[in-house]
């Protein structure tokens, strides 16, 4: 209730001002009615003040709290990895998976900034997963009982791509869909699975810190200190004060075509990379999720964090209506017919992919999948009309 307020006194507050500079041109023998430049400069006033409070619950109520959740549920992950000696715990811990997986999918709608900065989506979320290099790695070093050997697995994971994060635990610990059975996971299997759980940790806590600085958890800074990998960027600050010194966005307006831009980007990854390449026979290897029959539930994410991005955060991943101080709630107000469009066609392309034959690895030729790409494709269409609404001057993906 207090964020709503804050909104609707800072657009009177605004408004207010306008008129005022009106009234005391008007003391100073000025025209009565401005001209048309002054006058568009007020509405861009206007404009970036509204946009810069729906940037800040942007940041808040869907990085921040996405990015959060995210080292929460990979912290819980962490824990239940380095304790790995009964099926039940192995059960649970693919439970957990799914639940930090679900986190970093829907997070994919803002992949500028720390992840793609940093290089932690490509380092956690690779695929197809390194199986021969692993086995060939597993063959020949004792990890969990050489001490030099571990320092050898913990070195590769920290600095490759395929031999890591959320699909290396997945090949682990998945075989067909199911929880693998606890007495064929060696005890290398089981150290490997941890050192991942720790890196995919870290991963996590360089994500929030990034994004929240000093809001964010004190251990998961003194660990990134520790670690030496304490970002040298504030992705929050520079966004919230988009326009200002010191932030890499040019204007509000430029923050928030990212927030657009953001979906744009994962939406084409899901269309064209992540259901098309199987789908086509282009490359059918290319399958994310395979051994945990995870993809749909990815792919169905990965959209969901595009509904959270443009209705005001992690909160309305399954609302009827935007959150009041929203772009989608902007957008409404200024292009009605394109946002409409736009919402339509997301609730379409979210059914379309929830309808996909599942799982997708055994499926991926069904025609289910392209019905989903083309439902796709025409949220990228509505999306990008509805930029160029936003930003005349914005470029196109």
């Amino acid at each position: 209730m207090k964020k709503m307020f804050k909104y609707a006194m800072m657009f009177m507050a605004v408004t207010t001002l306008s008129m005022g500079v009106t009234a005391c041109g008007d003391d100073d023998d000025s025209p009565a009615n401005p001209t048309p430049s002054s006058q568009t400069k007020t509405e861009e006033q206007i404009r970036d003040s509204i946009l810069t409070v729906i940037n800040n619950e942007y940041v808040d109520k869907a990085i921040i709290t996405t990015y959060k959740k995210l080292a929460d549920d990979c912290e819980t992950m962490l824990g239940m990895a380095e304790d790995l000696t009964t099926q039940q715990q192995l059960e649970a811990l693919c439970d957990q998976w799914k639940v930090a997986r679900q986190d970093w999918e829907l997070s994919e709608a803002f992949l500028f900034g720390a992840a793609s900065g940093y290089g932690i989506d490509p380092h956690i979320d690779t695929w197809p997963f390194a199986e021969a290099s692993f086995l060939t790695l597993m063959s020949r070093l004792n990890p969990a009982t050489d001490e030099a050997d571990a320092e050898v697995v913990e070195h590769t994971i920290a600095t490759s791509q395929n031999f890591t994060g959320f699909h290396a635990m997945e090949y682990v610990i998945f075989r067909k869909g199911q929880p693998r059975n606890i007495s064929d996971l060696t005890d290398n299997e089981k150290f490997f699975v941890s050192a991942v759980a720790a890196d995919l940790y870290l991963s996590a806590c360089r994500l929030e810190v990034a994004w929240a600085g000093s809001a964010a958890k004190a251990e998961r800074i003194a660990l990134l200190e520790e670690e030496e990998l304490t970002p040298e960027d504030d992705f929050g600050r520079e966004f919230t004060t988009a326009g200002q010194r010191g932030s890499r966005w040019a204007s509000p307006v430029d923050a928030s075509v990212q927030i657009i831009d953001g979906c744009i980007d994962i939406i084409g990854e899901v269309a064209d990379s992540k259901i098309a390449s199987a789908y086509t026979g282009d490359d059918v290897t290319y399958i994310e999720s395979p051994h945990a029959y995870n993809s749909v539930q990815d792919f169905y994410d990965n959209i969901r964090g595009c509904k959270q991005a443009l209705y005001g955060g992690l909160s309305t991943i399954s609302a009827t209506t935007p959150a009041q101080n929203s772009l989608m709630a902007y957008c409404l107000q200024k292009y009605p017919t394109e946002a409409n469009d736009v919402i339509a066609s997301l609730e379409n392309a979210l059914n379309a992919i929830n309808q996909m034959k599942r799982p997708f690895v055994l499926n991926y030729t069904d025609a289910t999948a392209g019905t989903a790409i083309d439902a796709l494709h025409d949220l990228d269409d509505k999306l990008s009309t509805l930029k160029q609404k936003l930003d005349p001057n914005a470029e196109q993906e």
